[in-house]
């Protein structure tokens, strides 16, 4: 039995020795790669922009399959070594790996056939792949993850602004202004309105469509001052703490995972029949010290004297 493990330890070293020496080939020229790929498609777009890939120049075409090749090769590298850290197709470079050659293999599907040129446009997503090399864009990464536990309820405040604004004009202006009844269009003026562009294709016309205009731009430039301040403190947070180039970004999104997980785990009651049973209990037991101040410490105290 342990000569079977030893020959099965022996032959998994060997296979990870012949994939990583093909893998360290393939990081050196990665970068250049889809530099090079996302160079070609914007080529290829400006010299022949009626046409697809098929209909382009043999070079541009023979120029992606090269490419996406290579980066089919390290997919099955990668999937074949596995570093350990989960199952590769799962992981997030796995991910970003999978994002990098599906562009080049959904062309061979007769259906997408017609979407070609609106396909090959996701190449550029293979700049994705800058984000395993790349420590800086790994912290950037970090702080958004950071600030999406904050920006949760924020947008969800915004959801509410949005959906109020955006039935009211529909019944307000919809009977003056035909462009009105189309929820998407009032979405869309919504959207420009609340982002201060304003290309001022749509305007409201009544005095009570105006009137919610200008209180959605109130509540709208409120919330955006919010989700900007959540996204400010989780840069500042990350880049202070993270200063130390011995710290792992990409350890740190499972740490601050775990310390949202415990946060949602005790307030997970709030505001059900089970957190005000419990506030009840406290307050008859005497417990609820949220609230407890040194003055009504020394009046219970003083109480517990004179009963005793």
């Amino acid at each position: 039995m342990d000569r079977v493990r030893f020959l099965q330890s022996m032959g998994k070293e060997k296979r990870f020795d012949a994939t990583r020496r093909v893998i360290q080939i393939i990081d050196k020229i990665v970068k250049p790669l889809v530099i090079y790929s996302v160079a070609m498609l914007a080529l290829e777009c400006h010299l022949y922009p009626e046409t697809d890939s098929h209909g382009s120049p043999w070079f541009f075409i023979w120029s992606e399959r090269i490419v996406a090749g290579i980066f089919t090769l390290e997919y099955v590298f990668r999937f074949w070594r596995n570093s350990g850290k989960g199952y590769y197709p799962l992981t997030t470079f796995g991910v970003i790996d999978f994002i990098a050659i599906i562009p080049f293999w959904i062309g061979f599907v007769p259906f997408f056939g017609p979407y070609l040129h609106l396909i090959r446009t996701l190449r550029v997503m293979r700049m994705l792949k800058f984000f395993r090399y790349n420590r800086s864009l790994q912290l950037v990464a970090l702080s958004f993850y950071r600030a999406w536990f904050n920006l949760k309820p924020l947008l969800f405040t915004t959801g509410m602004i949005v959906l109020f604004s955006m039935f009211a004009l529909y019944e307000v202006e919809g009977t003056v202004q035909p462009e009105f009844r189309n929820l998407f269009t009032v979405a869309w003026f919504l959207e420009v309105t609340g982002t201060t562009v304003g290309y001022g294709d749509l305007s409201p016309q009544t005095t009570l469509g105006k009137t919610i205009v200008m209180g959605y731009m109130i509540a709208g430039l409120a919330v955006f001052m919010a989700c900007f301040s959540a996204i400010t403190n989780a840069f500042d947070k990350v880049f202070s703490e993270e200063s130390d180039p011995n710290i792992d970004p990409l350890a740190q999104f499972k740490k601050v995972k775990e310390e949202r997980k415990e946060i949602e785990q005790l307030t997970k009651d709030t505001g059900t029949i089970e957190a005000e049973d419990a506030e009840k209990e406290a307050a008859v037991d005497g417990t609820n010290y949220d609230h407890y101040n040194d003055d009504q410490f020394l009046a219970d105290l003083e109480k517990m004297e004179k009963m005793g």
